[in-house]
């Protein structure tokens, strides 16, 4: 054998046998084809596009051909050009069911031609599929998650550019805060709705799988214990989504801030502030870990002491 067959050999093994040792749940499917089927007695030809964004041509790229794929026949033979150039032929099967060629930084962004020709019995079903790396969670902190707090997502396979990175959440997005390697920071969204959610990382627009999140919902005041109360006064709010933490309560009479004595996560009790006095319908807000309360709940903030005997919030 020559030393050019010899180099030309060795070139052919490599880009076979280097196929990243990548775990599964490192790559996604980018794209596939239909199954490719041929017809007894005659080559057919299907010509496809290979299509990644500028951001994806520097990520791992791995295509795999599957030869009798979904249980049907086999092909006997078999050739694939990839941008109108040799990319693979029916021995690289070597027998087996399917083979993977590392496509790493080897397509432009936009549409590369792929073109795959095929011989064998008819109803013979051939079949390709695109993967690439996505990003990988591990875990998320704090959790439960509140608008005040900064989120840090710790795994794999992120980007140490941050416009790269898109966190997805309840159906919204959002720009990262930060990103490098194994973690991304991130705030929350305006109106994410509370309880378990969906949560996603995207790099290069490719998505990793989604973790449940759990998201602090708006507090709710649902009853004021005093219809009317002078400053200094005690008030009980009673409703949900509180913290029994008083300092990560924040209740305000219309622009004054109160001060919090005790909470839990269904009460709240506080001192009206000081404030220009009679007024009528000072609205109530609280705010728990940054999130707002929803609804509208008002006292009299008069001289007269007057319990509410049953007046619901509206």
């Amino acid at each position: 054998m020559t030393k050019t067959k010899s180099i030309g050999l060795l070139s052919i093994a490599l880009l076979f046998c280097c196929v990243p040792a990548l775990a599964s749940e490192d790559m996604a499917l980018l794209q596939e084809s239909k199954p490719l089927v041929t017809r007894a007695g005659a080559w057919h030809t299907w010509h496809d596009r290979i299509h990644i964004n500028s951001e994806q041509t520097k990520l791992p790229l791995l295509i795999t051909f599957f030869n009798g794929a979904d249980g049907r026949p086999k092909a006997t033979d078999f050739k694939v050009e990839l941008d109108r150039k040799p990319l693979a032929s029916f021995k690289d099967f070597n027998g087996g069911g399917s083979f993977t060629i590392n496509l790493t930084a080897k397509l432009g962004a936009g549409n590369t031609p792929l073109t795959v020709q095929g011989f064998g019995p008819s109803g013979a079903w051939v079949k390709w599929k695109v993967f690439i790396q996505r990003p990988v969670i591990a875990s998320v902190q704090p959790d439960p998650i509140s608008m005040a707090d900064t989120v840090s997502i710790k795994g794999k396979n992120f980007s140490t550019n941050s416009g790269h990175v898109m966190i997805h959440i309840a159906n919204k997005q959002t720009n990262a805060l930060s990103s490098k390697e194994g973690e991304v920071q991130f705030k929350l969204p305006a109106e994410v709705p509370g309880g378990r959610q969906d949560l996603m990382v995207s790099v290069a627009s490719v998505k990793s799988a989604p973790i449940k999140v759990s998201i602090r919902s708006n507090p709710n005041i649902t009853f004021v214990d005093m219809l009317s109360s002078p400053p200094h006064h005690p008030v009980t709010l009673k409703g949900h989504g509180f913290s029994s933490v008083p300092k990560e309560n924040v209740v305000t009479f219309g622009t004054h801030k109160a001060e919090v004595t005790s909470a839990t996560e269904s009460s709240i009790t506080c001192l009206i502030p000081e404030m220009h006095f009679p007024d009528w319908q000072v609205p109530i807000k609280v705010t728990t870990n940054g999130m707002p309360s929803k609804g509208k709940a008002f006292i009299h903030v008069d001289v007269r002491v007057i319990e509410n005997e049953g007046i619901p919030m509206h």
